[in-house]
C-alpha cells in the first residue's frame, strides 16, 4: 500500500473537517477584509460560449448598447451594516432586581446606531464596549433613521454582574449563498433582490461587504412548504474574495470584481441587455451552475408585468427542463440571481420561488438591476 506522508495526511484531515463543518452549517470566517488583496480590479476578456445549441440569436433592441457576461455561478456573500442595526428593544434586570427598558420608545427596529458620545460604532463589540465604559452615566446615542442622523440621551442599566446594558437586540452582519447574475468589465450584479435582515425583513444598510468563491456540497430539495436550498463551503478568508459589495437595493447587490475572480469559469460570451418591453411570454433559458459549471436550462416565461410597482416580481416563469427538475425540483434558495436569457439577450434574474410549486417563481428585469445599481 502506498504510504501517505504527514503533510498529505494533515491535508486530508483538514478537507474532511471542512466537509463535516459544512454539513453542520458551520462556516469558516475571517471577517477582516484585506484592502490590499481586493482593491485591484480585473479586466474582463471574452470567454468561451457555454453549450446552448438552441439559444435563439434573433436580433433585438439592446439596453443602451450595453453588453455583459451572464454568470449563474454560486457565490458566498458577506456584508456588514453601517454601525449596528436595531432588531428590537428589550428589558434589562438591574442590580436591584428591578426590570428596566432603557431604549423603549426611544430606539426602534431598523435604526442604525452609528455613534456613542462622539465615538464611531462599527460593530456589536464597539457598542458593548462603549456602553460598558459609560459606568451608568447618561450617553448620547447617534442613530441613522430614515436616512437622517438623530441623537438620543439614554441611560444604561447596571446588572447584577456589574455590566452596563441598553436592552437592545442588534445585528451587524449577514452572510449566505446566492448567485452571480452578470459581470461587466470589472463590475458585477447579483441576487436580483435586496439582502434583508431575516428577523425584521428590513433592507440591510451596508458599510462594507464581499463576495466569495463557493463550492456546492449539497442540494436540499423542497419539502412541502419548505423551500429547498443550496448548501456549500465558503472560505471567508481575504484570499478568496472575488469582489467587493458596494450597493444593496431592492433589485440586488452590486460592486466590483477583484483579480481573484476567475473569468474563465463563466463559460459564456458577452451578450446584449434587453429592455423590459422586449421581454415576452414564451420560451427562455436560465444559466445555472448547480452541477458545478454553468449550463443552460429551459424555462417558460408565463407572464410579464411592465409596471414598476411589480419590482423584483415583474417576470413570472416556470422551470420546464427535466434535467433541472431532477436536480433541484425547480427553484431553491441560493438560486436568487440566476440569469434569465431570451433571444440571446440577458432579460432578468430569478428572485423568488412559489412555496406551493417549486417549478414556478418570479424574476426581475435586468434593466431594473442596472438602473438601480448604477
Amino acid at each position: 500500500m502506498k504510504k501517505i506522508n504527514k503533510d498529505s495526511y494533515r491535508a486530508l484531515l483538514l478537507l474532511a473537517l471542512i466537509f463535516v463543518l459544512s454539513l453542520l452549517n458551520i462556516v469558516i470566517k475571517d471577517y477582516y477584509i484585506d484592502d490590499k488583496t481586493i482593491s485591484e480590479r480585473i479586466d474582463i476578456n471574452n470567454v468561451s460560449m457555454a453549450n446552448a445549441d438552441n439559444v435563439n440569436t434573433d436580433d433585438q433592441t439592446c439596453f443602451e448598447g450595453k453588453s455583459v457576461i451572464p454568470s449563474g455561478l454560486p457565490i458566498g456573500i458577506y456584508v456588514k451594516t453601517e454601525g449596528v442595526m436595531v432588531v428590537d428593544t428589550g428589558v434589562v434586570t438591574g442590580e436591584d432586581g428591578e426590570i428596566y427598558s432603557p431604549c423603549n420608545d426611544i430606539l426602534f427596529t431598523g435604526d442604525y446606531v452609528v455613534e456613542i458620545n462622539g465615538n464611531v460604532i462599527e460593530d456589536k463589540k464597539s457598542l458593548v464596549d462603549a456602553v460598558d465604559e459609560s459606568k451608568g452615566n447618561n450617553i448620547s446615542v447617534g442613530v441613522i433613521r430614515d436616512n437622517e442622523k438623530k441623537y438620543f440621551d439614554i441611560t444604561p442599566v447596571k446588572t447584577a454582574e456589574g455590566k452596563y446594558k441598553l436592552g437592545l437586540w442588534v445585528k451587524d452582519d449577514i452572510s449566505g449563498i446566492g448567485t452571480l447574475t452578470f459581470v461587466d468589465e470589472d463590475s458585477f450584479g447579483a441576487l436580483g433582490h435586496s439582502i434583508n435582515d431575516n428577523d425584521t425583513g428590513i433592507i440591510f444598510k451596508i458599510s462594507d461587504g464581499a463576495i466569495y468563491n463557493t463550492n456546492l456540497v449539497n442540494i436540499v430539495k423542497p419539502d412541502g412548504n419548505n423551500p429547498g436550498r443550496l448548501e456549500g463551503i465558503i472560505d471567508y478568508s481575504s484570499v478568496n474574495v472575488i469582489g467587493r459589495v458596494t450597493g444593496n437595493t431592492e433589485y440586488g447587490i452590486s460592486g466590483y470584481l477583484t483579480k481573484n475572480f476567475d473569468y474563465s469559469s463563466l463559460g459564456q460570451d458577452w451578450i446584449g441587455i434587453a429592455k423590459k418591453e422586449d421581454v415576452n411570454i414564451g420560451p427562455a433559458y436560465i444559466l445555472s451552475a448547480v452541477r458545478g459549471t454553468p449550463e443552460y436550462y429551459e424555462v417558460n416565461i408565463t407572464n410579464v408585468n411592465y409596471d414598476i410597482k411589480y419590482g423584483n416580481k415583474s417576470i413570472e416563469l416556470e422551470i420546464t427542463d427535466p434535467r433541472l427538475i431532477n436536480i433541484t425540483e425547480g427553484i431553491v434558495q441560493g438560486m436568487s440571481g440566476t440569469p434569465i436569457i431570451q433571444n440571446n439577450r440577458l432579460v432578468g434574474a430569478i428572485t423568488h420561488v412559489f412555496l406551493n410549486d417549486s417549478t414556478k417563481g418570479y424574476g426581475v428585469f435586468i434593466e431594473y438591476m442596472l438602473e438601480k445599481n448604477d
